[in-house]
């Protein structure tokens, strides 16, 4: 007959202090102290990248171009002759074409009608100075003192003047480097950036390798919609102020007004200021400020019906996020890191929801299916790494036997010889 042992049970560890504590707050103190190493940790992520961010922000700015770009290189590459490396400077070199084709045409519509802006400047301050003499009742002196107040004035700060300008000069510069680090980020990028990923993959454990790689699938995804939804957006938004300017008797400046809008909309914050500001500057100057103020009433409406009905759906839509998170996440990276953390607030937000939704078994794009063949890749990768770790095991098992003989011999000439 089977006899049954019955241990008896151990006895708790814990102290009896500890024990006094409810269990809740036991786990919730558990709890605590990892998520603010978490916290400190990501916190000193944020400090070292803000140390680095003339880096950090170019570097960024490629993977979005490059997440733009991609589907052209692609196309380039299976319909054509071209090699990747060549389909991705064809590429490159389009994009450059197409935003310094961009910048002077503006530049030019603009210094062709630059006299006649001149003149109606001149008209302009003219006119407000008439206005002033005539409603305030300030006499010629009195606005000449005035002037020569202000030249006084800049006289005095001009140590800080030239301090400025040597910064906006040095401003000037870092900008011009940012520009030629994303450019060759950008390249190396759509050439290689599939080998760069597997490279990264690599240096996970082999298990997890296909599950990331197939959530990088669909966050990559997402930041792809995102761009393309970007520039459509940047598009409605210079139409809509390019028309109004045209209705406004200004249809010779509608296109510089167009082009400079759209590229001041991928600037956040402060990108639709500025366009609006240079909108209405050259209302004023050519047509007076009755259609000065009628072309910021169309900016102000324009730019409304863009970030606050426009922008969160077609956003929302693309990246799968809601118009709230949108709208937070935008508030919250400006909040972070200023104007850069607005500009990758939203990709970020879309690569992080496609990606975690895919590793929680929520699959954002089932339409993508699996990539077998990366995944046939990564499994004979960890098969030959496998069988190059057995062959240096095995190699390493008989240099040990060997070293393990050799001893034995030893051990027996130095006896043989003392017998």
């Amino acid at each position: 007959m089977q006899t049954i042992r019955r241990t008896a049970p151990r006895p708790d560890p814990r102290p009896q202090e500890v024990e006094e504590i409810p269990l809740g707050m036991r786990r919730a103190a558990a709890w605590s102290w990892r998520v603010l190493i978490v916290v400190a940790l990501g916190a000193l992520i944020l400090w070292a990248l803000g140390h680095v961010m003339a880096l950090v922000v170019p570097f960024l700015v490629a993977i979005l171009l490059a997440a733009l770009l991609s589907p052209v290189v692609g196309l380039l590459t299976r319909h054509t002759f071209l090699g990747r490396g060549m389909a991705s400077a064809i590429a490159l070199i389009g994009l450059i074409v197409v935003v310094v084709g961009m910048s002077t045409l503006v530049g030019q519509q603009l210094v062709a009608q630059f006299a006649s802006i001149q003149r109606q400047a001149v008209v302009g301050f003219e006119q407000l100075t008439g206005w002033a003499t005539a409603t305030l009742r300030l006499d010629l002196p009195t606005i000449q003192a005035a002037q020569n107040e202000l030249l006084t004035r800049l006289q005095a700060n001009s140590d800080a003047l030239v301090q400025g300008a040597l910064s906006g000069v040095e401003t000037v510069g870092t900008a011009i480097t940012g520009v030629l680090i994303c450019l060759f980020t950008l390249f190396f990028l759509l050439k290689d950036g599939a080998s760069i990923w597997h490279w990264v993959l690599g240096l996970l454990p082999a298990p997890a390798r296909v599950p990331t790689h197939e959530a990088f699938r669909r966050g990559w995804k997402a930041l792809s919609a995102y761009c393309r939804t970007q520039i459509l957006v940047a598009t409605i938004n210079g139409t809509g102020i390019g028309i109004g300017t045209a209705a406004i008797g200004l249809g010779s400046y509608a296109i510089p007004v167009f082009l400079i809008v759209f590229l001041f909309s991928f600037i956040p914050l402060i990108g639709a200021v500025v366009s609006g500001v240079i909108a209405a500057l050259l209302v004023l100057v050519l047509q007076g400020w009755v259609m000065a103020l009628v072309m910021v009433a169309i900016v102000i409406g324009v730019h409304f019906i863009e970030a606050d009905i426009l922008h969160p759906f077609m956003m929302g839509h693309a990246v799968r996020l809601h118009p709230l998170g949108v709208f937070l996440g935008v508030a919250l990276g400006a909040e972070t890191a200023g104007i850069a953390g607005a500009l990758f607030a939203i990709p970020l937000a879309a690569f992080l929801n496609a990606t975690l939704l895919q590793l929680a078994g929520r699959d954002p794009s089932p339409e993508l299916g699996e990539d077998t063949s990366t995944a046939s890749m990564l499994a004979a990768r960890a098969r030959e790494l496998a069988a190059h770790r057995l062959r240096a095991s095995r190699a390493a098992r008989l240099a040990g036997r060997a070293e393990e003989a050799l001893r034995q011999v030893r051990a027996a000439r130095t006896g043989s010889h003392r017998a």
